[in-house]
Order: structure tokens, then sequence, then C-alpha cells
């Protein structure tokens, strides 16, 4: 009785066996995925990091998801939020617009410099003197705002300041001496902000020329279940439709390469599919910090495996393409590159940082 042998398993096929120019291929890929997820952390930084850290803090996470509430537990409008915040965040609309009266504002160095001029040369007095002015035009427009954001007050360019803020200190040319006393908001908000959210300005996006285009932004977005001033749901629906279409098929693709590597399976098991299931956890928390600012502490973990994840896929797959002569000059480049991001963290990067940093330390506490 005569037994069929089994057909014996055709080979699997892995990255080495691929023809030299599709393991290029594959290597100029991989290569600028990773320059592309350093240009994403970029991006990260200036758009979400406080002053002086090189990536968002948990704290940070917090407050762009779960946003911010008064001490008294009452949700804030976007403007109140931006122009209450600590000078150190970053200037834009998930940080902060404190400093569109001070240091950001246009003319602030000549007129500072005007100003010390006439004091005889104390630049400490005038900046105090000068600070002093546009914090009361900053204080103002949050009085208009919460005492209803007038369409009426802001279109006569009169708003007369409530009980108790009547003799406030506001620079001479937006102000009324009355009786009543007035300060002139729609001036004010021309002067600190228009500059910037008019047609073909940085912030063109979200133009502020108009009382209709203000207005959403005076108004108090009430969430019983969420925090005040986070990310919007309609910027956050945005957010993550870009990141789970467009990230996943870099991840797909990193990992479907790691995936044919010549890797003990249960290695390729983990490690293929890491960044695609850490992603979809942390743009999970992105909704969840919304709920409570715990969840923040995950999106943080989250971003560093899926992180550490293309890392590996990158490295790992790259070397197991190559014999001993291909892997001896990765290495090399590997090397080259630690000594480079050695010299640009401490050429540029670190000095960079402390710069960043250093006006908002020096930056008086008007909280």
């Amino acid at each position: 009785m005569s037994t069929t042998p089994t057909p014996a398993a055709p080979p699997r096929l892995t990255l080495r066996a691929l023809p030299l120019s599709a393991r290029l291929t594959l290597t100029a890929f991989l290569i600028s995925v990773g320059l592309g997820y350093l240009a994403a952390l970029t991006q990260l930084h200036f758009q979400h990091a406080s002053a002086g850290s090189l990536l968002p803090t948990v704290d940070d996470a917090a407050r762009v998801y779960h946003g911010n509430t008064a001490k008294d537990g009452k949700p804030k409008s976007k403007i109140e939020i931006l122009l209450e915040a600590d000078e150190s965040l970053k200037f834009n609309g998930s940080g902060q617009m404190r400093t569109a009266f001070t240091t950001n504002s246009s003319g602030w160095k000549s007129e500072l410099k005007r100003r010390t001029k006439s004091a005889e040369g104390n630049a400490e007095k005038a900046e105090k003197e000068l600070r002093t002015e546009r914090d009361g035009e900053r204080q103002a427009i949050l009085a208009w705002i919460r005492a209803g954001a007038s369409k009426e007050a802001y279109e006569k360019d009169s708003f007369a300041l409530p009980a108790g803020q009547e003799k406030l200190t506001v620079t001479e040319d937006f102000v009324e001496a009355g009786p009543p006393r007035t300060v002139k908001i729609k001036t004010i908000l021309d002067e600190r902000c228009k500059r910037c959210h008019e047609e073909n300005a940085e912030a063109e996006k979200y133009p502020l020329t108009k009382f209709e285009q203000i207005e959403p932004y005076t108004k108090v977005e009430e969430k019983a279940d969420a925090g005040s001033g986070g990310m919007s749901l309609n910027k956050l629906a945005q957010t993550t439709h870009v990141h789970l279409l467009g990230f996943s098929v870099l991840y797909g693709f990193t990992g479907l390469i790691f995936a044919f590597s010549s890797y003990p399976g249960p290695l390729r098991a983990v490690l293929s599919p890491l960044p695609l299931v850490a992603q979809v956890l942390e743009i999970s928390c992105w909704w969840l910090a919304r709920l409570d600012p715990v969840f923040a502490q995950v999106i943080v973990i989250g971003g560093g495996i899926v992180a550490l994840g293309l890392l590996l896929h990158i490295v790992l797959s790259i070397f197991d393409m190559y014999g001993v002569i291909g892997k001896s000059l990765w290495g090399l480049v590997l090397l080259a590159a630690m000594g480079g991001g050695f010299f640009a963290k401490t050429q540029y990067l670190d000095p960079f940082l402390a710069k960043e940093k250093a006006p908002a330390a020096a930056a008086p506490d008007k909280h």
C-alpha cells in the first residue's frame, strides 16, 4: 500500500529574495515615510506643544482635547479661553492669543522703543506702562463678551465699561471719555486681530473682519459632559478622518513590508500591526478626552507606541533586505543620522527651545 507524500510547502517570500531594484525602492519608501513622520512631529510641536517643550505633554493633550473651564466651573467662549491663556502657550488657535495685544502685536517693538526714550531710557518702566494699557484693551474685549457681545456696541464702536471697570487703563486712542466712558471695541479688534484674520493673511481661514465672523467665537459651547474650549467636534471629526485614512495607509504599507521580513513569526505578528492598533487607541482617546482629561495620558502613550512601532518597521525592515555589505552600510547611515541628530539637538534644537521658553518665563503673571 503506497502513500502519497505530502507536498512540501512553498518557500516563504522574504524581503531578501526580492530583486535589488525592488529592495532599493522599498528602502527609499521607508526612509521617506520616516522623514515625513519627523515633519509631522515638527508640526505637532508648533501646533500643540507648550513653549519650550519638544512635543505636547499630558497637560497639553488635556488642554487641546478636553479644554478648560473657569474656576467656578462655568464654561467659557473660545475668545475668552484664548485671551486668558498663559503666554507660555503657542500663539495659535489652540494655544493663546493673549500676546496679540503685546509681543505679537503690530508695532510693539517700535512703540516700546519710543516709550523707553520718553522715559529717559527706563525700559522696565516703559514696558510696564505699555503692558498695562494693552492688558486694559484685552480686559475690555473680555468685558464686552461677558456682557453679551452686543452687535450694536460693536458696530457703533462704543462699549460702556461695566461697573467696577470704568477706570480701566486702556490705550488712549481706543477710549472716549464720555460720560459714560466707552471703549472702541471694533477698533481694538481690528487693530489686534484683523491683520492676521483677513483675506490673504496668515489666519485667513478664520476671518475676524466683521461681527458675524466674530460672534460664533464669543458664544459659550455648552457641554454637560465635556470641558470648554477643547477641539471642536467639527475639527475633531476632520482630524480623525485625515489620520485614520492617511496615516493608516502608510502604517499598513510599512507593516506589510515588515511582515515579509525573515524575523520570527511571533515578532512579526506583534510588530506588523502595532502602529495601526496604537493609532486607533490614541484617536479613540481624542474623543474620550472630551469627557474626561484622564484619557490625555493614553493619548501621549499611544502616540509614543505609534512612533516606536514605525521606527522598528523602518530600521528592522531595511536591515533585513540586504546582506553583510548592505547591513554595514545601513548601520553607518544610522550612526551618521544619530550623530547628526545629536549635533542638531545641542547646536540648534536646545537653544531654539530655550529661546522659545524665555519670553514666557519673563512675562509677568497676570492671572
